[in-house]
């Protein structure tokens, strides 16, 4: 039997897939509407930096927070279920 509804962990690769598209497209407009200066390579270069490391950063927090609750499942397997009464 299947559900219709989605697990919570889609969000997190809808919301990583939006900014993954809509963070460039949003930097290109932006920088179309300033004038021809040196500052717009810039803008456009920097931008692409924060742009990457908020991709990055967000993608290394996910397996962090993945692989911490794959080592508290194993520890919590290895304990006794009930503690032994004395």
């Amino acid at each position: 039997m299947t559900t219709s509804t989605k697990p919570h962990s889609d969000l997190f690769y809808g919301a990583l897939a939006a900014i993954a598209m809509i963070g460039p497209t949003s930097l290109v407009i932006a920088a179309a509407t300033m004038s021809e200066i040196p500052a717009t390579g810039q803008f456009m270069v920097y931008g692409h930096g924060i742009i990457l490391a908020v991709l990055a950063s967000a993608l290394v927090l996910r397996v962090a927070y993945i692989w911490g609750y794959s080592q508290a499942l194993k520890v919590l397997a290895r304990e006794p279920k009930f503690p032994a009464i004395a």
